[in-house]
């Protein structure tokens, strides 16, 4: 009985064993099961053509590759952290675990969870291939020079017209040539004008009805006497004749045949609008003088430097004409207006010139010493990729992950943009290249979509738009196909070779473009991928498989030479 006791103990654990290994063996099994990724097709001319079936592009009709990271299984196991982040900013990126500058743990950045984020992975291949250069964000204060050039010109606030009220002719000049030095109080002209001999003979005739009526008892009388004199006084005055020649009217009572005309300031004779003997009209431009010893330096400055200076600020001038010899002086205005066409303001400097060294007109070149602009992360210019609206760099994450970031840009000065914010110090940036790795995300983004609507997002097939000479040609200069595995590109290469060897419409050696027009109408069809594969029918090409365009046969002429291939 003990015996058949233990034998029944003993099954009883052997059947209990089998069942917790078949159990744990199938649930091992299932997290060990590869889930596949379905195959997706791209277009290497148009990465954003994505389909689930190989077949051809319904744009340019080349055939759909193989895209890169797709149709094939992936694991379930342990997740690759790709970098750590800060919990509030996702654009606070560290290498390792620790605090954020807000003091919380920064959070892990799985490489399923980067593929969703904008992260693309590129082959090392790949990326030495594409030349792509990085560079680490530093802190650093960028200069506030700003380096302009500018024009002298006179200053305004000693510049005057010479002109008289009165008609007449000039009896006298006194200002023989433009460019005289005047000074205040001198000559300029004489001036003969019946209007001011009636207007003497008026005060003169004043004078003396008021002394006539002095003597009367009747105060209205003697009233209008001193009224009358008043009057005539007056008119003379308005009519700019001095006081001192009024005076000199009073006592000698002698009408003086002409006026003269004086110099109201310092200054130098500008121009000169009139000869000795011409006819003069009332308010007509005599002479222009203004004063040369204090000259305006007027300077412009692009919209996006105007935040660097203000009024004050120090100026350092440079004549061509005086080499070696530095002027300083300091912005007096920012006029208030913008030039639409140039977008440039206009900013005024104050120069000394008592020597009478320099002259208007004369151009400078000129370094304006700006605000701090601070210590901040800055990057290079050539590490921006701008659209528009926004203004993004690319990430280098290490081991070939690199991730799109937007980013706010601040004050530019000598090739470096201060980052505001979206950036911080230490980061790896790429500064070359750049443009091929957002391409390159722009596509993921666009399998992504494909992926959630799984279904084909591509244009019909009977909307093939016609192509333009122009456009094709750009497209092929920077075409980018950074999805195809080198096996690809291989594969590729192989067929181009047997093409070249199997179909007559591929043309080797000196092209003769005069024997493919068999029908002599001028043209034949080309393709603006392979250049010398020339058709006098429409079709495909061979190569490729794109729909060759019609073309001119000089147009085809100018594309092969163009390209190195040689045309008879």
């Amino acid at each position: 009985m003990k015996k058949k006791s233990i034998i029944i103990i003993g099954l009883s654990i052997i059947i209990t064993a089998a069942g917790l290994y078949f159990i744990i063996g199938s649930g091992g099994e299932d997290n060990s099961t590869n889930t596949s990724v379905k195959q997706l097709y791209t277009c290497g001319m148009h990465p954003d053509v994505i389909s689930d079936e190989p077949g051809n592009c319904p744009i340019c009709g080349m055939k759909l590759v193989p895209k890169k990271g797709t149709g094939t299984a992936s694991n379930t196991g342990e997740r690759k952290i790709l970098y750590w982040r800060a919990p509030m900013d996702p654009n606070e990126i560290y290498d390792a675990p620790g605090k954020s500058k807000m003091g919380m743990d920064l959070v892990p950045v799985y490489d399923d969870e980067a593929n969703g984020s904008g992260i693309v992975s590129i082959d090392p291949v790949v990326v030495q291939n594409m030349n792509v250069k990085t560079a680490l964000v530093e802190k650093k204060a960028l200069s506030s020079e700003v380096i302009t050039n500018g024009v002298l010109t006179t200053n305004e606030k000693t510049e005057y017209i010479v002109t008289t009220r009165v008609n007449g002719w000039v009896e006298n000049l006194y200002i023989n040539y433009t460019g005289q030095p005047v000074a205040i109080g001198q000559k300029l002209m004489d001036i003969y004008s019946p209007e001011l001999v009636a207007a003497q003979q008026e005060l003169i005739t004043a004078l003396n009805y008021q002394k006539a009526v002095n003597k009367t008892s009747f105060d209205e009388v003697r009233e209008s006497g001193d009224e009358l004199l008043k009057n005539a006084i007056r008119k003379l005055k308005l009519l700019e004749i001095p006081e001192s020649d009024i005076e000199k009217l009073k006592e000698t009572k002698e009408v003086k045949t002409y006026v003269t005309l004086y110099a109201q300031s310092n200054g130098t004779v500008l121009e000169k609008n009139i000869l000795d003997g011409q006819k003069i009209m009332a308010g007509m431009p005599l002479l222009k003088i203004a004063n040369l010893s204090n000259l305006w330096l007027m300077a412009d400055i692009y919209e996006y430097e105007l935040s660097k200076i203000s009024e004050g600020s120090k100026a350092e001038i440079r004549f061509n004409y005086f080499p070696g010899k530095t002027y300083e002086g300091r912005v007096s205005f920012i006029y208030p207006t913008l030039e639409s066409k140039t977008r440039t303001a206009k900013i005024r400097i104050d120069i000394p010139n008592a020597k009478g060294e320099l002259k208007p007109s004369m151009f400078a070149n000129v370094v304006i010493k700006g605000k701090d602009l601070g210590v901040k992360p800055v990057i290079p210019e050539n590490a921006v990729i701008r659209s528009g609206r926004k203004d993004i760099i690319i990430l280098a994450l290490g081991e070939g992950k690199f991730k799109p970031q937007e980013i706010t840009l601040g004050n530019y000065s000598d090739g470096y943009y201060q980052v505001i914010s979206g950036l911080s110090e230490g980061s790896k940036i790429v500064t070359s290249a750049q443009f091929l790795i957002d391409s390159e995300s722009n596509l993921r983004a666009a399998v992504s979509q494909f992926k959630g609507d799984d279904k084909l997002k591509t244009p019909e097939k009977e909307e093939i738009p016609e192509h333009n000479h122009d456009t094709m040609s750009g497209d092929k200069g920077e075409m980018d196909m950074p999805e195809q595995s080198d096996r690809e590109m291989n594969n590729d290469m192989d067929s181009h070779s047997e093409h070249e060897h199997s179909s007559p419409l591929i043309r080797t050696s000196v092209i003769d473009l005069k024997s493919i027009d068999k029908n002599k109408d001028g043209k034949v069809f080309q393709d603006f991928m392979d250049w010398n594969v020339i058709s006098d029918e429409p079709g495909r090409c061979p190569i490729c498989n794109m729909i060759l365009q019609e073309v001119t046969l000089d147009e085809a002429k100018k594309n092969l030479i163009e390209n190195g291939f040689k045309v008879k």
